[in-house]
């Protein structure tokens, strides 16, 4: 399936990426998959479940799969097609970081 995408410019490293503009479904239940995988949790003595631990880390896998998932390309100043894996994420300026996540599919303010 292809889907619309947009154009945004990284305003810091001037990489231009190619978002989607909407997840799939399958997507989005992978990205709130990572989040009920980060719970465990126990039965007390009259069988109700109690959260025994969180892994605090899912916030950010989430937030990596998000942006990974909703980004079809990313292209640097020199026309070259990045790689699309974390690592290249954790190079960004924060600031481009969080432009891309403001560009999310869902996150566009809505039109009046």
């Amino acid at each position: 399936m292809d889907r619309p995408t947009t154009e945004v410019l990284l305003p810091v490293s001037g990489i231009k990426a190619l978002i989607y503009t909407y997840y799939l479904r399958g997507e989005k239940k992978e990205i709130e998959a990572i989040m009920l995988g980060s719970a465990e949790f126990e039965q007390d003595e009259a069988g109700t479940p109690r959260l025994k631990k969180v892994d605090a880390t899912y916030r950010t896998k989430m937030e990596d799969r998000g942006v990974l998932l909703a980004i079809k390309k990313l292209v640097d100043k020199e026309g070259k097609e990045l790689e699309l894996n974390v690592e290249t994420l954790d190079q960004l300026p924060a600031e481009d970081f969080d432009t891309l996540q403001k560009s999310l599919p869902g996150k566009q303010p809505k039109k009046k």
